[in-house]
């Protein structure tokens, strides 16, 4: 599907993709198409692929993206991803969606948990790893060196 935003990844997250990406390429190797098929990693790639790439970008200021209080100015998506949680930003001018971060196995959403996504994503926040704004100089940077 096409659509009319810039997409581009934060380190945080295109690393966290990239051993996921490999992740499948090592299952690709070992197992039979159907237990290939069949693989929790594998689906888990495929789902979040077709949102980044897919749903995301169809509108990335649903409702149900949004997030509240000190991270309302970012958006994060869950369905069809258990505990797992993608953080992303975006700018209708220019129209760009920045991913940012997606949670990893030591931080699965819990809610009250030490650990819990949300609150890594936060913590993230708060020491200025991430920004909202397009025309920060960071995700400047980010444009124009992560080209997927």
């Amino acid at each position: 599907m096409m659509n009319n935003y810039l997409l581009r990844y934060h380190d945080f997250y295109y690393h966290r993709i990239v051993r996921l990406k490999q992740r499948v390429i090592e299952l690709r190797k070992k197992l039979n198409d159907k237990e290939y098929a069949q693989h929790e990693i594998v689906k888990f790639a495929a789902r979040i692929r077709k949102a980044d790439q897919e749903i995301i970008p169809e509108n990335p200021d649903r409702p149900e993206y949004r997030l509240h209080g000190d991270l309302k100015r970012y958006r994060r998506y869950k369905q069809g991803l258990q505990r797992y949680r993608m953080f992303f930003c975006f700018s209708n001018q220019p129209k760009i969606i920045v991913y940012l971060y997606l949670n990893d196995e030591k931080h699965l959403r819990k809610s009250g948990d030490k650990n819990d996504a949300y609150k890594e994503f936060k913590k993230l926040v708060v020491k200025k790893h991430f920004s909202h704004n397009p025309e920060d100089p960071k995700i400047q940077k980010w444009i124009t060196n992560y080209r997927p």
